[in-house]
């Protein structure tokens, strides 16, 4: 864990780096004001509408204060710089939230809010609008405002899934049917028995595997089918909400043989997938 933080506060000192650099004018009063902010207490009880209970561990408090002393010197001399640009702050918001990297797993949420207000503070007495989502990245663990990268992978069956943030899309793979045969596993969830053709049933807590033809359709007499569609590969017509997809852990949990080419749980109604 430790060595992820420190992955992640040495990306932040790298983030601000392959954007043009914007020149910015420091304030008339900005040494006044970085004097002031270095003097003040901090990480004290603050009332509403910016409450802060303080610092739960009191030793803790001039470690914290020296960090954030560090970063206004830090700001202080890229304003008294000939040319202080954004790009000079932001690298100095990078390093000063690295220097966090020793104690990051000692902070709860409160004191990580506010150590970011400290920075957006500094970030005020030089006009600086922006930390370049690195603030973001040290409170939560990644910016909000960045869009989410899309990952593409596709599976034995050539099926391809489309993963974007939390949202995972399946974009099915286009089937010639052959009259090839898939094993199909069937856990029977319910309390009652299910029928499939006269004598055939899957007891309640039971699981059957079915040798499927890509060319047949496997009937259930709760109105369930599966059938292999006309152009994308195993369909299943669930009308009432019955079925479930097993993947992942659920196949070792539901005793899933490694053979299996697809493998489903029959619930009861409005509790599937």
């Amino acid at each position: 864990m430790t060595k992820y933080i420190q992955i992640l506060l040495i990306f932040l000192t790298l983030s601000a780096c392959g954007q043009n650099a914007t020149e910015m004018k420091t304030p008339e009063n900005a040494n006044e004001m970085f004097a002031e902010f270095i003097a003040k207490k901090k990480f004290i009880e603050q009332p509403y509408p910016n409450f802060y209970p303080g610092i739960a561990d009191e030793k803790m408090r001039p470690i914290l204060t020296e960090k954030i002393n560090q970063v206004a010197t830090d700001f202080k001399t890229v304003a008294e710089s000939e040319n202080p640009t954004d790009l000079k702050y932001q690298e100095k918001i990078g390093i000063g939230l690295s220097r966090f990297a020793d104690i990051y797993l000692e902070l709860d949420t409160e004191d990580r809010e506010r150590v970011c207000m400290y920075f957006e503070e500094l970030m005020d007495i030089v006009g600086l609008e922006s930390s370049n989502g690195q603030l973001n990245k040290f409170m939560y663990g990644f910016d909000p405002m960045e869009k989410p990268k899309e990952k593409k992978w596709t599976d034995s069956h050539g099926n391809m899934f489309i993963e974007k943030g939390t949202e995972v899309s399946i974009i099915p793979a286009k089937y010639d049917k052959t009259g090839k045969k898939y094993k199909v596993f069937l856990y029977n969830e319910t309390t009652e028995n299910i029928g499939i053709i006269e004598d055939l049933i899957i007891k309640p807590r039971e699981f059957k595997v079915f040798n499927v033809s890509d060319t047949d359709t496997l009937k259930l007499d709760n109105g369930v089918k599966f059938m292999f569609g006309e152009t994308y590969g195993l369909e299943v017509e669930d009308k009432k909400s019955q079925v479930s997809g097993l993947g992942g852990k659920y196949l070792t949990d539901y005793g899933v043989p490694n053979e299996i080419d697809f493998a489903f749980v029959i619930v009861a109604i409005g509790k599937g997938d």
